[in-house]
């Protein structure tokens, strides 16, 4: 999906499948997976959308749930897939 000139994408994940894989991000993209329990979906966000205060909110909790230690290849956020993808929407409009 395009969002103001910066591309998010998507990709569903089930439970625990390949979640520590590491995948190949383009560059100026970083890996996340948005989720908890049973859902979850990746995404490779752009560097530009990290700026933002909700996103460094998001990374704040991530950090204080997950810790630094377990954030390796991919980041991972203690966010619900729908209300993360609806940040995103919100923080790409805003960005431009």
């Amino acid at each position: 999906m395009k969002e103001s000139g910066r591309m998010i994408s998507r990709k569903k994940k089930s439970g625990k499948e390949r979640e520590e894989e590491k995948p190949k991000a383009p560059k100026g993209y970083v890996p996340v997976i948005a989720g908890a329990g049973e859902e979850k979906e990746k995404f490779m966000v752009h560097v530009e959308l990290f700026k933002h205060p909700t996103m460094v909110v998001l990374l704040e909790n991530a950090a204080e749930e997950f810790g630094y230690d377990h954030q390796r290849g991919v980041l991972r956020v203690p966010c619900n897939v729908q209300h993360f993808t609806q940040m995103l929407h919100l923080i790409s409009s805003s960005s431009s």
